[in-house]
């Protein structure tokens, strides 16, 4: 809350309640300034209405340009289903992913425990995955166990990814951050319509995780979405992936390329497959290509980079919570096998990764670097693989990721807060990989539902005790901007001096959650030249040139 003093631990507000509530008064039908929408009671007890367009369907004129309102609907919008999910590589069919896919995908979904005039606060969920994969559909993003337990609205959003929401063209205002203004556009969305949905408008919380939470990021910096959130949680991910208009025009003069087109008309006229099979190629270019799209410094949607903006004072007013996992880098080795070997040496990823060496501050070296992690993490000294995806940890996502929490503690002294989360899922399905607290890992603590993420989680489920004490303490933020609360130890608000960070943790089913001082910090310290803001260091064009690198 504003004017917090940093001497004294909070008052905890009374945690959510533990049990659904009961539904209301059974309304499952809504007016919305578009039409009436009906939904269903859910399992968990909440309503949920899914699948309700926020916009014009964006194809033909409208492919890679500004989302655009909808039009008002006839008859009654009957909203029991997720939408398809936006255009990316083809998902296998099952229980726990949306593999329905279609261009025409801007939706939103909404839970709320009942449909009456309580005005509740609203959790806004932007979905992670590189900004090239993954829905609101999935199941780990499901809301509606969050809404049950904390008597709160969750809305979730469908953004164009990848090429599609992308793509810069010099000659198309907005292009190049169409994805992040299909975001802009659900919030106004959200403005205008919560309130029927027992939601308040003035009291709205934007959260994601990964692309999710660098789109929190581009959010509290650009000047489009100013008055249309309150609260903001990032969850691993700053404004270090933000593209220059150089590295954004490379991307898109490959897109033309491998689309076998001259014209933006032709590449509007193809199909949404043949553009998704170019993209694809595209991706081939890089072994990183959750780095090729993002937003782009345009000079129109973002003036400056959001990291800058945030600096300024662009979001001044918004309490702010930000933090990482433990190891989120191991989960490359998931995705890159040779990752996973010791021959991934500190320099040969430096070599196959050029970005990670420009990280580099200028007042150091990788020498410099390298001495101090392995000073740091004796353990890791037999697994050089290992000390590699320490340092990128740091270089890609935790001091991102914290350069946010600097910028905004100018703002708000007492309501930015820091987390690490520090709990190793089973990860059943990567027996062979020491993947300890990867990238992900703290979601389905957030959201409830482990069961989305079986190849993490196991079937066993997750422990309950931290399950509670996070989803309590996000929705806590989300109240009243303080995510302290009773089932959980004194959370200091973020400073520069002693950097106070909760470390998220269990032991069995029992939350072990702590409070510690700039932890890791001489590694913290190692980094204090790189500003992460998207410019420097640079992503550049010539990152986009070829496929291949063996260690």
């Amino acid at each position: 809350m504003p004017g917090y003093s940093h001497a004294l631990a909070p008052p905890p507000p009374e945690p959510g309640p533990v049990t659904p509530p009961p539904v209301g008064n059974g309304i499952t039908q809504v007016d919305t300034m578009y039409g009436d929408v009906k939904g269903f009671i859910a399992d968990e007890g909440v309503v949920a209405f899914l699948g309700i367009p926020y916009a014009k369907p964006p194809v033909g004129e409208l492919r890679f340009a500004p989302p655009v309102a909808p039009e008002s609907w006839g008859n009654m919008l009957e909203a029991m289903d997720f939408g398809p999910a936006c255009p990316q590589q083809e998902i296998e069919p099952s229980d726990i992913m949306n593999s329905n896919i279609d261009e025409d995908c801007l939706t939103l979904n909404v839970w709320t425990p009942s449909v009456d005039d309580q005005e509740r606060a609203v959790m806004f969920w932007i979905h992670g995955g590189g900004y090239l994969w993954e829905s609101s559909g999935d199941k780990l993003y499901c809301g509606a166990r969050l809404a049950a337990r904390e008597n709160v609205v969750v809305v979730s959003v469908e953004y164009r990814l990848g090429a599609f929401g992308f793509s810069y063209f010099d000659d198309v205002p907005g292009s190049g951050n169409a994805g992040l203004l299909d975001q802009v556009l659900a919030l106004r969305w959200v403005q205008d319509n919560i309130v029927a949905f027992g939601g308040n408008p003035d009291n709205v919380t934007i959260f994601g995780e990964s692309a999710g939470s660098y789109s929190v990021s581009a959010l509290l910096g650009m000047p489009a979405a100013e008055g249309l959130f309150h609260k903001a949680i990032g969850q691993s991910g700053g404004s270090s992936t933000f593209r220059q208009k150089d590295y954004a025009r490379r991307s898109t003069e490959l897109l033309y390329q491998y689309a076998g087109v001259n014209t933006l008309a032709e590449l509007r006229q193809l199909s949404w497959q043949e553009v998704m099979a170019a993209q694809e190629q595209v991706m081939d270019t890089t072994l990183l290509p959750e780095n090729i799209y993002a937003g782009v410094v345009d000079g129109t949607v973002f003036p400056e980079p959001p990291l800058h903006a945030i600096a300024r004072g662009q979001s001044s007013n918004i309490p702010l919570m930000v933090g990482t996992t433990r190891d989120e880098g191991r989960w490359w080795m998931v995705e890159n096998a040779l990752l996973a070997l010791p021959v991934a040496t500190p320099l040969a990823t430096m070599t196959a990764f050029p970005y990670f060496e420009r990280s580099i501050p200028d007042n150091k070296t990788a020498a410099e670097g390298i001495f101090l992690y392995y000073l740091n993490y004796p353990e890791l000294a037999a697994s050089p693989n290992l000390v590699s995806l320490a340092m990128m940890t740091d270089a890609f996502l935790r001091i991102p990721t914290l350069r946010q929490a600097e910028a905004q503690v100018a703002y708000q002294p007492g309501n930015v807060f820091v987390y690490r989360f520090d709990w190793n899922p089973p990860c059943p399905e990567y027996p062979f990989l020491n993947l300890g607290a990867p990238h992900g890992a703290e979601l389905a603590f957030v959201t409830g539902y482990p069961e989305g993420w079986p190849e993490v989680y196991g079937d066993d489920g997750i422990p309950t005790g931290l399950q509670s004490q996070m989803m309590d303490a996000w929705a806590s933020f989300a109240k009243t901007g303080n995510p302290n609360h009773a089932n959980m130890p004194a959370w200091r608000p973020y400073n520069t001096s002693d950097r106070p960070t909760m470390l998220f943790n269990a032991r069995g089913n029992d939350a072990t959650s702590r409070l510690k001082n700039d932890p890791d910090g001489s590694t913290r310290a190692f980094w204090d030249a790189q500003p992460f803001d998207g410019m420097s260091p640079p992503l550049l064009p010539e990152d986009l040139s070829g496929s291949g690198f063996i260690f």
